[in-house]
């Protein structure tokens, strides 16, 4: 082998893990300036604006439990409204409601409600165990004034084809309701050097039609995190 060939080879060795998930690499990725508060607090978010309306927040969270544990809860679209003090509403929908409200574009909370009815599906309708399936969503949400009573229906795509190794997927997008927009992702993976721990990571976009205040925005985003965390922890225990 050539000087020339041995270099190439020890670059393409070298670059190898990066290119392929190497563990501790791919795992850092994210915000690794946040460990030292996750370790402290268990939860980290930021919030920044994109415009005078639309903001992204990034968080990571760690839950003393196993992902498949976490991600049960997690999908538990029913019992949302029952655990977190942001929701008043939340349910399963099936392909055929989602469709209607799609053809209809109900105007309203309430012409929602009248269109879909009282027919409720479990939260884990559809569900793929192992594989990647979509799953339809309605949550109303109740966050201070002046992002009050939202509402969206949303689609979810939902992979769990890495489950063996701990790491769940769900990428969520808005496709109607009273805000502008709302998409964003989640993901689950294995905490490093804490056996048992999950850690929950992910980004949303939500513009809620409305320009705020961006430090109440920040305020509120931030509060909402750390809220839902906490309850969260109470359900998984």
């Amino acid at each position: 082998m050539t000087r020339r060939n041995i270099n190439i080879f020890v670059i393409l060795l070298v670059a190898f893990p990066f290119f392929y998930g190497g563990g501790a690499a791919a795992y850092d990725a994210f915000h690794p300036e946040a460990d030292p508060v996750l370790e402290e607090k268990g939860v980290w978010s930021q919030t920044i604006y994109k415009s005078n309306s639309m903001a992204s927040t990034e968080f990571r969270v760690w839950f003393p439990h196993p992902p498949e544990k976490v991600f049960e809860l997690l999908i538990d679209t029913n019992r949302w409204k029952e655990i977190h003090s942001d929701y008043t509403d939340s349910r399963t929908m099936n392909l055929r409601q989602f469709n209607l409200v799609l053809e209809k574009k109900p105007a309203s909370v309430k012409e929602f409600y009248e269109l879909v009815g009282e027919e409720s599906f479990p939260s884990y309708h559809g569900r793929q165990k192992g594989g990647v399936w979509t799953s339809y969503v309605f949550q109303r949400l109740n966050l201070p004034w002046p992002l009050s009573d939202r509402w969206f229906v949303i689609k979810i795509r939902n992979d769990e084809s890495q489950a063996f190794q701990g790491e769940y997927r769900y990428d969520y997008k808005m496709f109607t309701g009273n805000g502008r927009e709302l998409k964003g992702y989640w993901k689950l993976l294995p905490v490093k050097g804490k056996k048992g721990w999950t850690e929950f990571r992910g980004e949303y976009k939500v513009d809620p039609g409305m320009q705020t205040p961006q430090v109440l925005g920040k305020a509120i985003f931030r509060a909402s995190i750390r809220r839902s965390a906490k309850e969260n922890l109470e359900a998984l225990e």
